[in-house]
Parts: structure tokens; sequence; C-alpha cells
């Protein structure tokens, strides 16, 4: 009878060089779940050849996708967020450094990553690796992050993965405020979920050499949503998603030195739900917010301060 390998594995990320080629960690994320995996294409053949069975397979295209999620530990999350769809800027001579995310309408990242995994005692190594989505919720006091990986291939590691593991801790309860509309903190929320989905797309060119992953990724229309739950106390909050008004909504997290700062300059309401949900509870009041681009034509800006200092461009 075969054992099964033991739980426990290491996630590193690197900056590439050269999209698709892959590089050793140089950033080890502790991380609660991830789910990458090689995807791959096969063309199977059925020609008409008087048999009903399938005759062989043809090699098709290869990409990369799945997902990742860890406590928002901001000197890990930076790096996530440089692999996405943002145009960045970095201030700060010395620490803490801070990194003021906008989206950008380009189709392509600030950097791609190196992704290795290493899953019980067999290391996995994932290239030109975007990210495509993301998401920051509050879940029992503590901020998470979520990203969507797509990456161009798998590549083959052989070194040993030695982690030298972060010091920074997550933002949890006494951390937050919540502002509705900015400049106006608001406590009356106790859940806070801001996502931006950028629609990351694998693309496939012809090649030779037996190179089948996908050239690049880019990226697509993009989407900002943002959902909070609220205790509703009058009508106000309720006849401005009716009209359809705009809000600047601010989410900051502050622990230390450490800050990421979450800013949606126009936010509409998509849908406003109000329940009871039995005898003596109280109103609440679930929100859908659609972001759309402000005066500086941005959808939402992130800004994060951490002792990382990294090369932006």
């Amino acid at each position: 009878m075969t054992q099964g390998i033991g739980a426990g594995g290491i996630l590193g990320v690197a900056f590439e060089t050269v999209s698709g080629t892959f590089v050793a960690p140089t950033k080890f994320i502790p991380f609660e779940s991830e789910s990458l995996k090689f995807q791959q294409d096969t063309q199977w053949r059925r020609p008409i050849r008087n048999t009903p069975g399938l005759v062989g397979a043809v090699p098709g295209n290869v990409h990369i996708e799945g997902d990742l999620s860890l406590e928002s530990l901001a000197d890990c999350v930076v790096y996530f967020l440089l692999a996405s769809r943002h145009t960045v800027t970095k201030t700060g001579a010395t620490a803490p450094y801070t990194y003021l995310f906008t989206p950008s309408p380009g189709a392509f990242p600030a950097k791609t990553l190196s992704i290795a995994v290493k899953r019980g005692d067999e290391i996995f190594g994932y290239t030109g690796c975007v990210v495509s989505s993301f998401t920051f919720n509050i879940d029992n006091g503590i901020l998470k992050f979520s990203a969507t990986i797509t990456g161009a291939d798998e590549a083959k590691v052989t070194t040993a993965l030695t982690p030298v593991w972060p010091t920074t801790t997550p933002f949890g309860a006494g951390m937050f405020a919540i502002e509705i509309p900015t400049a106006t903190q608001v406590y009356d929320s106790d859940n806070f979920e801001f996502q931006a989905e950028h629609n990351g797309t694998p693309q496939y060119r012809l090649r030779s050499g037996g190179k089948r992953g996908a050239m690049f990724v880019a990226f697509g229309e993009t989407n900002t949503t943002l959902k909070v739950d609220r205790d509703f106390d009058t009508r106000a909050d309720y006849d401005a998603f009716k009209s359809l008004t705009a809000q600047s909504i601010t989410l900051k997290a502050v622990n230390g030195l450490d800050e990421i700062n979450i800013i949606m300059g126009a936010a509409i309401k998509d849908t406003y739900e109000i329940n009871i949900g039995g005898q003596g509870d109280l109103v609440r009041a679930s929100i859908n917010y659609n972001g759309v681009n402000d005066a500086a034509g941005n959808p939402y800006t992130i800004s994060v301060k951490t002792g990382e200092s990294l090369t932006v461009v």
C-alpha cells in the first residue's frame, strides 16, 4: 500500500526579468490556500475512420490558473498588486515606503511573477503569472487578500526552497476605519469586501520548438465592486441608492508603520437590500456598489505603506 504525502507547503514569488522565464523566489509568502494548476487543452482525435473510439490526442495550448488566499500582510500584498493592472508610483527615501496603485488602461501589468510552490516533497514552478483579479475582505476582524492567478506555463524547479518568512503581522480588529463618504467615518458596518476584476486572458501564438504555453496574459474589461453590511438607520442612504448618487468610499487599515488604503472615488449603489430576520433583530442593509471612473478617470486607487523596498519599473 502506498503512503500519501503529509500536509505542509511553501510558496515563494519573484519578479521576472524576462516574462515567462522562471526566477527563483526572492519573497516567501505565508498563505492560507492555493489552487494553482497546469491547464492543458488537449485535442482528442476522433476522425471518421470506421470506428467509434478515440484515435489519439494532439497537444493543445497550455496556461496556468488558480487562486491564492492569504492574510493581507502589507509587504506580501505589494508583490501581487505589482503584477496586476496598475500604474505604480513609489515614494519615500527610507522605510516605510509608499506604493500608490492606480488602475491602468494598458493590457499588461508592471511586472510578471514566477511562483514556486512546494507541496509535500515536490516543488512546482509557474511562469509569466499575473493577477487577473483580487479581493480584500475583512473576515472575523482580520484583513484578508485573495488573488486569481493566470500564467503562461510551468517550469521545472531544480533547487530547494529555503524560506525566510516575513515578520509583519496582519491587520486585525481595531485597525480599520471605514469612511462613507470619504472623510466621514462610520461605525455601523461589520463587513467589507472590495474586488477588482481585470479579466486576464492567456494569449496563444503559433510557435515552434514544442512551446505550448501562452505568450503572455492580456487584461480585458475592469469591474470594481464593493459589498458592505450596515445598520439601517434612516431612508437617506436608501434614497441615494434610488437616485444613483455617487459616493466616495475609503477603507483605511493601519498596523504600526504598515498601511493599506483603498479608495473608491465614485461608487454607485447597484443593489440595496433591507430585511428583518426575526423578532427583535436589528434592521440591516446589505449594499453592493459598482465603481465608476472619478474625476481623475480612476474607479479606485490603493496605497500600501510597507518596509519592503521594490523597484516598480
